[in-house]
């Protein structure tokens, strides 16, 4: 009779801001963004989850290949610190990039807000 091997579940990613990141952020981690720039294993990616579109962050996200400049990701990894000259810079080890450009961003939102009051009228 062979033995079952058990695997440990891995932790479920949160959906955050980057402008909400920090060096000590409880990993992992799952943002949403459009690829601003790009490069065989780094892209510049933009915050499109952010309510502040003017001051969405944005992070350098080290990932297998290349992301396509324009597109819209899911991208679910652990955010690392790099030293900079001027400082040290918040990176995020991609894992797992996939593409939602067809993604109608302002009705996920939408049911966000909606998943919140559920929870919150839940709760009491």
């Amino acid at each position: 009779m062979t033995e079952e091997k058990k695997y440990p579940r891995a932790k479920p990613a949160k959906l955050v801001t980057v402008r909400s990141l920090s060096a000590d952020a409880e990993n992992p981690i799952k943002i949403m963004g459009i690829v601003v720039e790009a490069q065989p294993g780094i892209a510049l990616v933009q915050d499109i989850l952010d309510d502040d579109v003017d001051n969405a962050g944005s992070i350098w996200a080290i990932v297998e290949g290349t992301l396509d400049v324009a597109q819209k990701y899911i991208l679910i990894g652990d955010v690392t610190e790099k030293k900079a000259s001027d400082g040290n810079e918040l990176r995020l080890a991609v894992s797992l990039s996939y593409s939602i450009d067809s993604l109608d961003v302002a009705l996920y939102k939408e049911t966000l807000g909606l998943e919140e009051k559920v929870n919150q009228a839940l709760s009491r």
